[in-house]
């Protein structure tokens, strides 16, 4: 087309215009329940609002226990509940017991001043025993106190955590005992207990009484980090919801399976859905599997109906969530497979016969791999069901072989929410003839399942330790990835591809030069072609003034791979600056980013140029703090990732750079890019055809570049005009 007719193509209106929340893969968001004795509107609804405003929550509910006492039916809906008090409970031990079998089936508990402390009575009573008890009763302290001591730093409940001030009441524990297996993760400045957690899993106490200054001038300052300690202590007790579809035999095989996964504390609450042909039901809908993290799929007798279980979990696997698919339905007789849409590129281990007869764990091909952590032995049994073939379908990888080199563990390179295991999941406690009780097979299952819900990172950084390490210490204790493997550093090796292809997102940073910045950057570009994500930190996406190649070229540079285009950087500048503005709508990226100080040094983007995507986030001073790409899985950040805990000028490790760090992997990890939403509202629609027009108008912008090639032309206006015509992003 001629590029003067772009005016009159901006008078095209769609017939119809939907209205759409901006559409951003990945897990689900938790639901949440606030279980309480505080009586008035105003502070009830101040706890509502302050875990509203984390981003954190699809749903945080009310139920008011001065007046009644909630069933475990009306508590499963929820991942965990926030239990506070002022007044005495309608029923301390109904309530106690309530939440015990809530605990017992995998949900997440937070308890609070006054139920951790105060007069008697005011605590849980009931099945609710010292086991279930972080902090152990007592009396109520009280008078202005702030955050004290840091017994644990790294820990995830004080991610972000860097001032707090309970104010001028301060409510806190009198006492200072914890219960047996229990850890202090912080106390307040008088020494009295502040975070706590154990010797459940799913269970944490804060000492301090949740609601603000908003509503007291009294109760904590809300212009401290009171929110994060709420917000982060509900995630830690959350763990993945998981649902097992299928038509196990023998009788007791479905509660085995959901027994041994149990076990291993590493999933959460846990469904199981009958879709055997005898008795079973056809498949969940969408909406049911929604409401899981991840989903477990087996079968030893026939599906009920094969295609619409198929088309479900293809349309699931789109969504986001994690499934993992195991024999029979991976391997087994014609038909014991996933049928309909599953039947195309979902699949990982290629469909084909059985092979029976003892075998156990063979050659593992990608050691530090999640999905084998922790896996030291596996015996299959007398039977160890497993498949025939050892194909993989395009985007295969394999993990871990059993011994007679038949695929036991293997994952997609192109669907990071998608592994499958070659083994059967009951286990001999089930049949005598399945695999051995007492070996890891529970640990691989639980492995496998958490692998598809987080995202596996590496870390590929020319820079010396303890930068690095330090990341990913930081990374793997705020629990959001299934592991994060440290690669050679950049300067004296470059990751092949194959070395890349086991991660779901790699983050990549420097402060010297690769080895072979051409190399990286083609081995990159082609790792994001086969269905990887990079994230890049300083100095990798600004020039150093000492350090030419700290930042990959190649394909990189002459494709388009990177977001702030070569030679329009600039060097690097250093000088304080803290968080400044959250760019465009709301993104994952921003999530529960609430303070960020760079340092005295800070090292960013000296200019800000014109960039092949869009902003997310800046600095104080307008720089590029995070960016993403306008039409590949790529995130950039501004900021050095090394932390105060290394290099006392850089950004101060108590704000929240491990926060941007990891939702940028996670969201990269996941993201599906939508070329022509140049304002990220989740549609390409009017208002992104003009700014399209603008950018097309001027040529020479990279702004509306969708092939890679730095201009915004008639190539690119054909790539828009098909996610116009869509108007919707992938969802």
């Amino acid at each position: 087309m001629a590029r003067s007719s772009i005016a009159g193509l901006l008078g095209v209106v769609l017939a119809t215009f939907l209205l759409a929340a901006p559409a951003f893969a990945g897990p689900r968001k938790p639901k949440v329940i606030i279980v309480d004795s505080i009586g008035t509107a105003p502070d009830r609804n101040d706890v509502r609002s302050k875990l509203l405003s984390t981003g954190l929550f699809e749903a945080v509910d009310l139920f008011d226990a001065s007046v009644g006492t909630p069933s475990i039916a009306a508590l499963r809906p929820y991942d965990a509940a926030l239990v506070t008090n002022v007044g005495p409970w309608s029923d301390r031990s109904a309530l106690g017991n309530v939440l015990k079998q809530y605990v017992d089936e995998g949900f997440g508990v937070v308890q609070t001043t006054f139920t951790v402390n105060g007069v008697p009575n005011s605590d849980l009573a009931g099945g609710w025993d010292a086991s279930y008890r972080s902090i152990v009763f007592s009396s109520t302290a009280s008078g202005p106190a702030t955050l004290g001591t840091l017994a644990d730093p790294n820990h995830p409940i004080l991610n972000g955590v860097s001032v707090f001030n309970g104010g001028q009441f301060s409510f806190r524990p009198n006492g200072t005992t914890l219960t047996p297996g229990a850890t202090l993760i912080a106390s307040w400045s008088d020494g009295k207990p502040l975070v706590a957690v154990g010797p459940k899993i799913n269970r944490a106490d804060l000492g301090f009484f949740p609601v603000s200054s908003d509503v007291n001038g009294s109760y904590w300052a809300s212009n401290t980090d009171g929110v994060k300690l709420l917000g982060n202590a509900l995630m830690y007790v959350i763990r993945p919801r998981i649902l097992i579809i299928h038509s196990f035999f023998p009788t007791g095989a479905e509660a085995d399976v959901v027994a041994k996964l149990r076990s291993t504390n590493l999933v959460g609450a846990i469904g199981t859905f009958d879709a055997r042909a005898q008795g079973g039901s056809d498949a969940p809908t969408l909406n049911q599997l929604k409401e899981y993290d991840a989903v477990l799929v087996s079968n030893g007798e026939a599906w009920k109906n094969r295609d619409a279980l198929g088309n479900v979990l293809a349309d699931y696997t789109d969504w986001g969530g994690g499934v993992v698919v195991t024999t029979y339905a991976n391997a087994g007789v014609p038909l014991s497979d996933l049928g309909g849409r599953f039947t195309g590129d979902y699949r990982i281990i290629e469909f084909g016969p059985s092979t029976f007869g003892a075998a156990t764990l063979g050659a593992i091909v990608y050691s530090e791999h999640p999905i084998v952590a922790g896996v030291a032995s596996f015996n299959g049994g007398t039977n160890s069901p497993r498949p025939l073939g050892t194909s993989l379908a395009p985007g295969g990888l394999v993990i871990a072989n059993w011994s007679d080199g038949k695929i036991l563990a293997a994952a997609s390179t192109r669907r990071h929410n998608r592994a499958d295991l070659g083994m059967y999941p009951p286990s001999s406690d089930a049949r005598s003839d399945l695999w051995v009780a007492g070996t890891d097979g529970a640990r691989l299952i639980a492995n496998a399942l958490l692998y598809t819900v987080r995202p596996y990172v590496g870390i590929a950084f020319s820079h010396s330790d303890p930068i690095p390490g330090n990341t990913r210490t930081r990374l793997l204790a705020s629990r959001r990835f299934s592991g994060v493997t440290l690669l050679p550093p950049l300067q004296n090796a470059t990751p092949s591809v194959t070395a890349l292809r086991p991660f779901g997102t790699v983050f990549a940073a420097s402060n010297a030069n690769f080895l072979d910045a051409n190399a990286v950057g083609n081995n990159l570009a082609d790792y994001v072609d086969a269905g990887g994500s990079v994230v890049l930190g300083v100095f990798s996406v600004t020039n150093n003034v000492n350090f030419a190649n700290s930042r990959p070229r190649g394909r990189w540079i002459t494709q388009g791979y990177d977001i702030t285009p070569e030679g329009s950087t600039g060097a690097s500048i250093s000088s304080p600056a803290s968080l400044g503005a959250f760019v465009g709508p709301p993104h994952p990226v921003h999530q529960f980013v609430r303070r960020f100080d760079g340092g005295s040094a800070s090292f960013r983007q000296g200019n800000n140029p014109l960039l092949r995507g869009r902003r997310l986030l800046e600095w104080s001073d307008g720089k590029m703090l995070a960016s993403l790409h306008s039409f590949r899985r790529r995130v950039d950040l501004g900021f050095h990732p090394g932390s105060s805990a290394e290099i006392a000028t850089l950004w101060n490790v108590r704000t929240d750079g491990t926060t941007i760090i990891a939702n940028a992997l996670h969201f990269a990890a996941f993201m599906k890019p939508c070329p022509g939403d140049f304002n990220g509202d989740g549609l390409v629609d009017d208002s992104d055809f003009v700014l399209f027009a603008e950018y097309y108008n001027a040529l020479i912008d990279p702004r509306g570049d969708l092939t890679g090639d730095g201009n915004s032309e008639d190539a690119d206006f054909s790539i828009f005009a098909q996610s116009y015509n869509a108007l919707l992003c992938p969802s």
